[in-house]
């Protein structure tokens, strides 16, 4: 191998390489039909934990992950949520609680939703610990209206 071909890759992939990446990832972004974001991922939905053979361990894990994001994910709107009431008592300060009555509802119906599927699943959240809470609240809500009826 000559001193010049290996002079040649050398600039080659040290300084011509790094900066064709840069140019066409800087042409991507600029571009109008397939933009490429850089700093969000879109993962592609899977099936819940209870559409998973039982046997199907790639299906559990999954689904799991999918829980856990669909948790951070709610977790982040709950924090929305509670910064948007805090800006509304701040704004109003003395009538917040006759102005920010919509801000205050849309908070406290999310937690409670929140707390009503996460609550109570212990330290492993998981999607199959989360199905069984679940079961058993439907059983209760069965078990009430066969006493009631």
């Amino acid at each position: 191998m000559s001193s010049d071909g290996f002079l040649n890759k050398l600039i080659y992939y040290t300084i011509d390489g790094p900066v064709t990446a840069i140019r066409g990832f800087v042409e991507r972004q600029q571009s109008k039909h397939e933009p490429f974001y850089y700093y969000h991922r879109r993962y592609r939905r899977v099936p819940g934990i209870e559409d998973c053979p039982v046997d199907d361990q790639v299906c559990i894990f999954e689904a799991d992950m999918q829980f856990a994001r669909d948790r951070k994910v709610e977790q982040q709107i709950i924090q929305i949520l509670r910064t948007e009431l805090n800006t509304c008592y701040d704004r109003e300060g003395v009538n917040a609680h006759q102005v920010c009555k919509k801000e205050l509802a849309d908070f406290e119906e999310a937690s409670d939703n929140y707390e009503t599927k996460y609550g109570d699943l212990g330290y492993t959240k998981s999607a199959y610990r989360c199905l069984l809470k679940q079961k058993q609240r439907m059983l209760r809500e069965r078990l009430r209206e066969r006493e009631a009826g």
